[in-house]
Formats: structure tokens, C-alpha cells, sequence
């Protein structure tokens, strides 16, 4: 076994903290040998402490009685040392860390004061003294529970400590009238002052203002208040009352400009991201995923390999964040424009979507399970033609019929002839009307100190498919973090692996298909119990249950850390990652779901394939942070090194098995195909960051990165990019403040910034050859396959973004808006060859500029709060624009007949109706002359209209025209109701293009597809004037052209209740007798219910596909 270097060093470094992260106990486990003659006390101490390493904390005063020590100790513990030392003293300590110990008097009189919070008087008055003392105390929450981890400095001056497991503190003033802050985060700041030695014990409240809270950036941090940047984010509490198996799915309708879609309600389904629009005309568009700070994949897991041998399977893509556990994440920040963005370079031109997840915290172990059951089911069917419908129609086609084909036979019309003329199967219900039950367990443990601690959790998920027989998905795995600090908090440690691993087995094909196509009185099985298969062409959808795809990943995601403080405000710090995702897939396909139709199979087929991407990273950083003049800059510098390996070390294709039993035996099939590929990526950077912070006030933020990608030419390997942004808080001005108190806040901003983009395939610049399967003098011969292109360079997109931020009446109303431009040139296209070139195509640049321009718009208010009741809600609405800006001599390309300046990427191009022309009974359709003058058709010409070419006309677009959310949070003592309705304002296709046959072909359909297509005219134009009866060729062409039509888009607009949640949470005094932190009981909804004219499955996903399913769970979550 080999280990890799990052490995190696894992290895070391958790080796090393078993030994430098002693606990209390341990402290005083440790054993000394020394001799105490005829010394004072305080120097016996001194000298002890200087022995066993341990610091003292005390007041002077605690000196006044004390005598002398004449003691001897070989190999002793600590606690022996001290018992015994102090035994007959004044004199009692106390453990507060794993390198302090606080000594106080016996029977010292102490004034404890009364519990502070933020709105008590601070001053506590009391006499003062002389020199030194030590204050001490517990600090608690708003229950009442002790906080561990509160900062407690004393302002102005060098001393800083920490709340312990219980809350406790202690701390050295160095004199009279000194003042106490205690900070931690999301809580209210609290200042005291004090005078001498007391106990000080403070109640922590919450902050409602989320100005403060702490948002990851790009390798950093920000808030709201001094941002310059455009993101949006999701905390854990937002993800974890969302039933969601992908966390991607939890930001539908929830932050402005993130539009998120489903692509089916299968398991495991893909998922697809745009982050305001699209920017490339061919690439994927998908943002970058950073977790922990490591690059995570974008693309799909079956996609990794350079190979195209990719098996089928009925989920479509396989997203990579499907082995994310969505309860393992602590938060979820999209970065949008290049301000936020560009510090990622050439990655980050999509957006960049920042997970980080849950690390241990210092308090006292706490031990959660999340455990939930719930079930998921098709919120909606499609009306179909009954079987009396259906009949009638496939009689009256064939009663139009002119020629002596036009009498039915058992050859083809055996659903008149043969079935049973009264069935009316509903194959909807049949085929996608199961219940898919979904188990979840989750289970962490946490605790440890300021300067150790950690988080451990398992997970495992169940899910059923809406199928027939026993398809579903199942997922496990587990999380560690451990982070570490030194004692005098100069180095830090933060180490973070994540396991998880699933399964998915599910047939090869969506069944929605045979669902909408399947004729009424369809028979499955023949009076034998075997399969039917029809010699019209229909297959059979339980045969196709049996043919399966067996789908497994594994990913490993790790990372660790290393941070060290040189000097004050000048840090180092090194982030390694490794990455390794994997994917066997097995499709196997039985000779019994095969069918004998056209041809007689002699056996089944088994397809193996095995995908792995190993990723490395290392990040390097310095950072640097002092105050010039009234502000403070916080510089960084840093550079990365990313290689990431992906294989296919075998893809196999075997038939000719002697029976259905030995299709998982390779060595049995007499027929083996084989085939491997391999790639590397490389990807190295320089990165630079300067914020000039003047009093929170005026905020100039500058990005710089030069990338280096191993993707493109020898000349074009390296791209510079960059970005500046600035903000104004302009709430802070006097003359702000004193005239506008209902303003509580108001931020103006704006950046601007180049980044790029290398989402191409590798080696395209590279000429490359591929055997062409004959064999000369006992070699296989080799002929060139791609043309080489030494320029080929990096996509650039150039981002403009303006926002404000505004907040009223104490921020009980917050207010947020947005403009941005993003203009995408040099793209990189797949530039079709002519065949004399001996090439199909080549990768290049072409001069072509994607510009989305939008604007985003978000509100939150606090519209109820008091102590037993509160009620927040928060909206937002985007719009974007998408247009070809650009596209220099595209009538010299093959661009030419798919996408026009002006419009929209995405845009639908169809034909226009014309009528039913009279002499035919057929569908017309409106034909574009070359004079300009139009004309009613029979057959249109499939090019665009607005260039010559055509009868093509621009019919919408496929992207949203506006979209958005509107969440409610409502409390009620223990009781919390969130609920989310997402909107979409769309055109899509209708179910006319997916209707592959007209009304009165071997095919059932929507109902109201067929009535529809009835209503244009004369019914007698199905078939009339057709040769050939059912089958007649112009009946079939007349109706395909129709489905190509303005007809076929339609409004796919929709309201839907996303996500709805309701909690109850036990009281403390429950609480405290079954010895619980906290206890949960919640019932979710998913996809609840959908508000729309689409008469398809579901305007998300559109078309004949299995719809996102609605999706109720209940449960109970506990932490002791």
C-alpha cells in the first residue's frame, strides 16, 4: 500500500496530537520529583508550577497567611503535590484549562453579584485595591445553560481567556476600574467593570441583527455589515427542516439568483444549478463546490472518464453531492459575482456554492440522533384517453383509411382485434403509483474544550422507488473533525474526513415513458405467465423492470488545516485536500425482458464498468492584518496546486451466456468486449486579496489570481483575473444618523472583475489517435482522430455587479437588491469540419459574447416578536436576461441555423400554424419566401426564419423570466412552523412534442392532447388521403410537424409549497427529569402541493419524465 504525502502527513500530525492535547484530569495525573526547603509558600508553588509546566492564576492577597513549605516528593502526581503542599493553608485551586491552575483563599468573603445581561447596569462598584486581583464566574445562555467557548478579554489590555466545559472562567486584571467584554458569536456583547477580586456571573442574549454573523468567502470570512461582494447563504437549522436527500435541493426558491431544477423524482437524480443564467453556449454552466475548503466535483459521477461508454441508467446523471450528508453541513454560502468569486479564477466563472460542515465545539459531550421515516409518492397524474376514447379513435383512423390496408389485423392493430376491448388499465398508477418509503438515521457526538475538540457522526438513508417490485437507493457513511489549538493559540490545527458510500438500483429506463404511451388494454403477460411482446414495435415495461442498473459509489473527502501565528496579525497557514470518488456500475439485462420481436435474442448481456477521480490539492496562504491611518487592511497571498486523476480502468460488454443464471460470471459469455481510458488534469495558481476597512464605514476589497490549466495550448496556459468591489456604509455618517433613526442600516456597493473558465475536455489542443480496428503484419493500425489547436485559450467572463443594502426600525425590516451584468466571451466551442478535412470538428475559440444581465431582490421582516411568540418572513424575486450579444461572421459557422444575435441561448424555434388546409384535412404551416411574403405549406423548412433559412420562428425562451420564494418562520413557545413556496414564472414544452403518434395510432395519450389536435378541424384529417392506412405516412408527418409548432410551448409557470415544517421542542422542565439537552418531534412535507396550467407531470421537469414526488416524513431528534 502506498501513502501519499498528504497522507503520510494526516498520519504524523494525528499521531503527534495524541500526545500535545492532555485534558484537565491528565494534567493533574502527571508525576514530578522535587524537594521544597524551608521555602515560602508562594516560591513552593512557583517552583512546582515551573516543574509540572502548569501556569498559575491568583490574587496576591492570597499570600497574606501563608508559611513555609519543607517537603520532598519522587515521582508524584500533581494532585498529591498540591493536596499536601496547601493542606494546612488558606489556600484552595481550581483547574481551569489544561495548562491553568487558579488559586483562591479558603474563606476569602467573595460579593457575587447579580446575573448581568446586556441591558443590566455593567458598573460594579466595589473598593478598590491595590494591585492585582482575579475575577471569576459562569457565564450562561438565555435557558440558562452554561456557554463554553465565551471569549472574556479585558478591554484595552493584554489578558484574554475562555469559558470552560461548565461555563466557567477565571481571569488576571491588572488594575482598578478595568472593564470585562465578554463576546461569542450571535450573542450580544457584554461589558463590566470591576474594581477588585468578585464573582462575575453573565447571562449571554441573543443578537437578533444578522449584520454581524460570520459568512465563509473565498479563503476567508466576512459579514454582512462590511461585505463588498454579492452572496447568499443557508444555515444548518434552514437545510435540517428540509426532507431533502441532496442539499442542493434545500436552496429551491430561497436565495435571489439561484435557480435550482430537478431533472426527475427518481432516486439519486440529478440535479442542475444556474447561479443568475447561463453563460457558455455548450459548456455545462455548473457552479464550483468548495466543501471545507477543498474543490469538489461539478460534474456528474458517470461522466468523470474521457470514455464514452457510459452505461444507461433511468436517474439520468448521477449528481456528486448525492453522498453529501445534508445533516453533517453547518452552513451553505453561494458567491455570485466576481468580487466574491474572482479570488477562485478561472474556476469560478459559473459561481462558486461554499459548504462547510459541522466541527466540534468546546462544552461538555453532547450526544444527537436524528432518526425520521416518512413516505413519497406522485403528486399528480396525467388524464389519459379512457379505453372508450381510444377505441373510438383507432376505429375512426382506420375507417378513414382509403386502401385495403386500412382493415385492422392482429399484425397490427391487435388492441382492435386480439385484447380485450374492455380493459382500462391506468399505466400511470400502474407503473409509477407506489408509495417509496424513506428511513433516515442520523447520529453525532461532540464535545472538548477551547483547544481541542471534536465531531463525530454516522448516517444512513433508505429510499423506495415509485416502481413496481423492490428499486430504491441507500446510503451510509461517516464524519470525523478534530481541530486543535495550542495553548497560547499560535497554532492551529483542523483536520476533517468524510465517508459515505451508496447504492442505487433501478431499471435502465424511465418508465414514465410506457406510463403516458402504453395503449389502455395493453396485456403484460401472455396466458403462459410469460412476457407479451407485440409485433407493432411496444415494449414491455415490467420486462424492462428486470433489466437493472446497479449503481455504487464510494467518495472519501478530506482535509486538513495547519495555521500559525508569527507575529501579531501575521498568520501562515496550508490547507491540504484529498478527494477520491468511485463508481461500479453493473447493468444486466436477461434474456426474458428482451424482446423477440424483430429479432430472436440467444442470451442476455451484461455491461461492467468502474470510474475513480482521485483529486489532490494543496493551498498554501499568508495572511496579514494592522490598522493604517483609521482603518485596517487584511492582506493575503497564497497559490494552489490541484492534480486530479480519472479512470475507467475497464468498461465490459459480454454476451453469449448459456443461461440468465451466468450473467454475473463473465468468464461464461462466449462474446466479451473491453475497452479503458485514462486522464489528468493539472491546474496550478497564484492568488492575492487586499481589504482596506476605514471604521466599518468605507470597505475597498481587490482580488487578483493568475491560473495555470494543463487544458490548454502551450501558449495560452496561463490567464490573469481579477476583481475590485467597494462599499459604502453610509448608516454610519452623522448626518445619517442624527436626522434618519428609523434607518438602522443602509450599505451601497459594487465590483467589478474578470474570471474564466476551462470546462473542457483534456487534450483537446492536442492531436490525438485511435485505433481503427484492422490489423496490418499482426499490429492494430492507428489513424488521426482530432485536429490539434495550440491556441486554444480560456473562456472569460467579465462581471459587473451594483447592490444595496438597507435595514428599518432596528432591522426588524431588511431590504436587499441587486443589478449585474455578466458578459462571456472567447468562447469555447465544438467547431464542425467539413468531411474533406478527414475531421468531424475541433475545440476552439470563437468570438462569440453570452451576456445575462439581471436583478435580485430580497426582503426579510420581523413582523411578531415577543417572549412566547415570533413570526419572520422572508422574500425574494429574480429576474434575469439571457442574450446573444455577439457573434462575429456566424453565417461562416454551423452556428448559424441554431442561435440568433439578439436572442436568448435558449430560445425555442418552432414552426407557426397555418390552419387545417381544406383539399387535405391536414395541418398547415406558415412558409417564410425569399421576397418576404409567406405562404401556407404542407411541409415547412426546418431552418430559422429570421435569417433566410427557414420556417423556424422564435417562440420563448427555455429559461424562467422571473423566479423566487417566499419563507414564513413562526414560533409559539415550543412550537415552529417554517414553510417555503417557491415561484416560477417559465414557458416550457408541453406534452404535444412527447406525443410521438397522432390521435388514432397504435399509441394512447393526454386527453387533452387529443382533443386538442381534434378540435383544429374536420376529425376525417387523421388518416384521410393516407396510403397504408394506420401507418400512413403523411398522417405521421402532418401531426410531428404540428408537435413542432408554436403549439407545443406552453405556460410552465408555477407556485408551489416546497417545503413546509412543523416542531415541538419538550420544555427544560421536562427536559431536566429525563436528562436531555433537548428534544425534538417534527413532521416535514416536501413538493406539497403546485399551483399551474401545465397539463403535463410537473412544470419542473416537463415533459414524459418520472415528476418530483411529494414527500411527508416524521421524526424525533434528541441530544443528551
Amino acid at each position: 500500500m502506498k501513502l501519499s504525502l498528504i497522507q503520510f502527513l494526516w498520519l504524523a500530525v494525528s499521531f503527534q496530537m495524541g500526545f500535545s492535547a492532555p485534558s484537565k484530569a491528565q494534567l493533574l495525573e502527571k508525576r514530578i520529583t522535587i524537594v521544597l526547603s524551608n521555602q515560602k509558600l508562594e516560591n513552593a508553588l512557583k517552583t512546582i508550577a515551573a516543574k509540572a509546566d502548569i501556569r498559575l492564576v491568583y490574587n496576591n492577597r492570597v499570600w497574606k497567611n501563608s508559611g513555609t513549605v519543607n517537603m520532598g516528593f519522587t515521582d508524584t502526581k500533581i494532585k498529591e503535590v498540591l493536596d499536601r503542599v496547601l493542606q494546612s493553608s488558606d489556600i484552595t485551586y481550581e483547574v481551569i484549562s489544561d495548562q491553568f491552575i487558579v488559586l483562591k483563599l479558603k474563606t476569602i468573603p467573595v460579593k457575587t453579584t447579580e446575573l448581568i445581561t446586556p441591558d443590566s447596569n455593567v458598573g460594579i462598584e466595589q473598593p478598590l485595591a491595590d494591585q492585582g486581583f482575579v475575577v471569576s464566574g459562569i457565564v450562561v445562555d438565555e435557558n440558562g445553560d452554561p456557554m463554553p467557548g465565551v471569549t472574556v478579554r479585558v478591554k484595552n489590555g493584554t489578558q484574554i481567556g475562555a469559558t470552560n466545559a461548565k461555563g466557567a472562567y477565571a481571569i488576571g486584571v491588572s488594575r482598578p476600574n478595568s472593564i470585562l467584554e465578554f463576546t461569542f458569536l450571535g450573542y450580544k456583547t457584554i461589558q463590566g467593570t470591576v474594581n477588585s477580586g468578585i464573582t462575575l456571573n453573565i447571562r449571554m442574549l441573543p443578537d437578533p441583527a444578522r449584520l454581524d454573523e460570520v459568512h465563509i468567502i473565498g479563503y476567508g470570512t466576512t459579514t454582512k455589515r462590511i461585505s463588498t461582494g454579492s452572496q447568499g447563504g443557508l444555515t444548518a437549522k434552514e437545510i435540517e427542516i428540509q426532507p431533502t436527500t441532496n442539499v442542493l435541493q434545500a436552496l429551491e426558491g430561497r436565495i435571489p439568483g439561484v435557480f435550482v431544477t430537478q431533472t426527475n423524482g427518481l432516486p439519486g437524480a440529478g440535479i442542475n444549478v444556474q447561479i443568475r443564467g447561463v453563460n457558455s453556449l455548450t459548456k455545462s454552466n455548473r457552479p464550483l463546490y468548495v466543501i471545507d475548503g477543498v474543490p469538489y466535483l461539478s460534474d456528474p459521477i458517470n461522466t468523470l472518464s474521457s470514455s464514452t461508454s457510459v452505461l444507461p441508467s433511468a436517474e439520468g446523471d448521477t449528481n456528486p453531492m448525492n453522498t453529501i450528508n445534508p445533516n453533517d453541513i453547518e452552513s451553505l454560502e453561494v458567491l455570485k459575482d466576481a468580487d466574491a468569486t474572482a479570488i477562485y479564477g478561472s474556476r469560478g466563472a459559473n459561481g462558486v456554492v461554499l459548504i462547510t460542515t459541522k466541527k466540534g465545539k468546546p462544552g461538555k459531550t453532547k450526544f444527537s440522533v436524528n432518526a425520521s421515516t416518512g413516505v413519497s409518492k406522485v403528486a399528480h397524474f396525467v388524464p389519459m384517453l379512457e379505453i372508450d376514447q381510444y377505441l373510438a379513435l383507432r376505429r375512426k383512423a382506420y375507417t378513414n383509411g382509403t386502401t385495403a390496408s386500412s382493415t385492422p389485423t392482429n399484425a397490427d392493430a391487435p388492441d382492435l382485434v386480439t385484447w380485450d376491448q374492455t380493459a382500462n388499465t391506468n399505466w400511470q398508477k400502474t407503473l409509477l403509483g407506489n408509495s417509496a418509503r424513506t428511513t433516515d438515521l442520523n447520529a453525532n457526538v461532540s464535545g472538548g474544550d477551547v483547544l481541542t475538540n471534536f465531531y463525530l457522526s454516522g448516517t444512513y438513508h433508505k429510499e423506495g422507488n415509485v416502481y413496481p417490485g423492490g428499486q430504491g437507493y441507500q446510503r451510509g457513511g461517516a464524519k470525523f473533525s478534530l481541530n486543535h489549538a495550542s495553548a497560547d493559540q499560535r497554532f492551529s490545527l483542523a483536520l476533517t474526513a468524510t465517508y459515505s458510500t451508496d447504492k442505487n438500483n433501478i431499471s435502465t429506463t424511465d418508465l414514465a415513458t410506457y406510463a403516458y404511451n402504453l395503449p389502455p388494454n395493453y396485456p403484460i403477460y401472455n396466458p403462459d405467465g410469460s412476457y407479451y411482446w407485440t409485433a407493432a414495435g411496444l415494449g414491455n415495461p415490467l420486462a424492462y423492470l428486470n433489466q437493472t442498473n446497479d449503481n455504487r459509489t464510494s467518495n472519501l473527502l478530506s482535509s486538513l488545516g495547519l495555521k500559525y501565528t508569527i507575529l501579531k496579525g501575521l498568520d501562515i497557514k496550508s490547507t491540504f485536500g484529498f478527494s477520491k470518488t468511485d463508481m461500479n456500475q453493473v447493468t444486466i439485462r436477461p434474456l426474458s425482458s428482451l424482446s423477440p420481436v424483430f429479432s430472436i435474442p440467444t442470451s442476455g448481456s451484461a455491461s461492467y464498468t468502474y470510474n475513480y477521480t482521485n483529486n489532490y490539492i494543496i493551498e498554501p496562504q499568508i495572511t496579514y492584518s494592522t490598522k493604517i491611518w483609521k482603518g485596517t487592511v487584511n492582506a493575503l497571498a497564497g497559490g494552489t496546486y490541484q492534480f486530479r486523476q480519472s479512470k475507467q480502468p475497464y468498461y465490459v460488454n459480454a454476451t453469449g451466456f448459456p443461461s440468465d443464471d451466468f450473467l454475473t460470471n463473465i468468464s461464461s459469455a462466449t462474446n466479451v468486449s473491453t475497452s479503458s481510458s485514462s486522464q489528468d488534469y493539472k491546474y496550478a495558481s497564484l492568488f492575492g486579496r487586499l481589504n482596506y476597512n476605514i471604521e466599518n464605514k468605507y470597505i475597498v476589497n481587490v482580488n487578483f489570481r493568475r491560473d495555470g490549466s494543463s487544458r490548454f495550448g502551450p501558449n495560452k496556459k496561463f490567464g490573469n483575473f481579477g476583481s475590485v468591489g467597494a462599499a459604502w456604509v453610509f448608516s454610519e455618517e452623522s448626518f445619517i444618523k442624527d436626522k434618519l433613526n428609523w434607518l438602522s442600516f443602509g450599505k451601497l456597493k459594487g465590483s467589478y472583475g474578470l474570471v474564466g473558465s476551462d470546462d473542457i475536455g483534456n487534450y483537446l489542443y492536442l492531436d490525438t489517435y485511435s485505433t481503427n480496428g484492422y490489423v496490418y503484419n499482426g499490429s492494430t493500425g492507428l489513424v488521426p482522430s482530432r485536429i490539434p489547436n495550440s491556441e486554444l485559450a480560456w473562456e472569460e467572463t467579465k462581471k459587473l455587479d451594483l447592490g444595496f443594502e438597507l435595514g428599518f426600525l432596528k432591522d426588524r425590516v431588511s431590504l436587499s437588491g441587486s443589478y449585474y451584468r455578466n458578459r462571456t466571451g472567447n468562447q469555447l466551442l465544438n467547431f464542425p469540419l467539413s468531411p474533406q478535412t478527414g475531421f468531424s470538428s475541433y475545440q476552439g475559440n470563437l468570438p462569440a459574447i453570452v451576456q445575462n444581465s439581471g436583478v435580485e431582490l430580497g426582503v426579510t421582516t420581523t413582523n411578531i416578536k415577543n417572549k412566547s411568540f415570533s413570526w419572520t418572513s422572508s422574500f425574494n424575486i429574480s429576474k434575469n436576461s439571457n442574450k446573444l450579444l455577439s457573434f462575429p461572421d456566424i453565417a461562416k459557422t454551423s452556428y448559424y441555423t441554431t442561435y440568433i444575435v439578439g436572442n436568448p441561448i435558449g430560445s425555442y424555434y418552432t414552426y407557426q400554424f397555418a390552419g387545417i388546409d381544406p383539399a387535405t384535412n391536414r395541418p398547415s404551416f406558415t412558409h417564410y419566401n425569399a421576397d418576404g411574403t409567406t405562404s401556407a405549406v404542407a411541409t415547412p423548412t426546418f431552418g430559422l426564419a429570421a435569417i433566410g433559412r427557414g420556417d423556424r420562428v422564435y417562440s420563448g425562451t427555455s429559461y424562467p423570466d422571473f423566479y423566487g420564494g417566499l419563507t414564513n418562520n413562526i414560533t409559539y413557545k415550543g412550537f415552529t412552523l417554517d414553510f417555503t413556496f417557491q415561484f416560477v414564472k417559465q414557458k416550457g414544452r408541453s406534452l404535444l412534442p412527447s406525443s410521438f403518434y397522432p390521435p388514432g395510432f397504435f399509441a394512447n395519450m393526454a386527453a387533452s392532447v387529443a382533443n386538442d389536435y381534434l378540435a383544429l378541424g374536420n376529425p376525417d384529417f387523421l388518416v384521410a388521403g393516407s396510403t397504408g392506412g394506420l401507418n400512413g405516412r403523411a398522417t405521421f408527418r402532418a401531426f410531428s410537424n404540428y408537435a413542432s409548432t408554436d403549439a407545443g410551448i406552453v405556460d410552465a409557470s408555477f407556485i408551489r409549497m416546497k417545503n413546509a415544517s412543523l416542531s415541538y421542542n419538550l420544555p427544560a422542565k421536562l427536559l431536566s427529569k429525563i436528562g436531555a439537552q433537548n428534544v425534538r418531534v417534527f413532521v416535514q412535507g416536501q413538493n406539497l402541493f403546485t399551483i399551474t396550467k401545465y397539463n403535463g407531470f410537473d412544470p419542473e421537469s416537463q415533459g414524459v419524465a418520472t415528476p418530483p414526488l411529494r414527500t411527508i416524513v416524521s421524526g424525533l431528534q434528541f441530544t443528551f
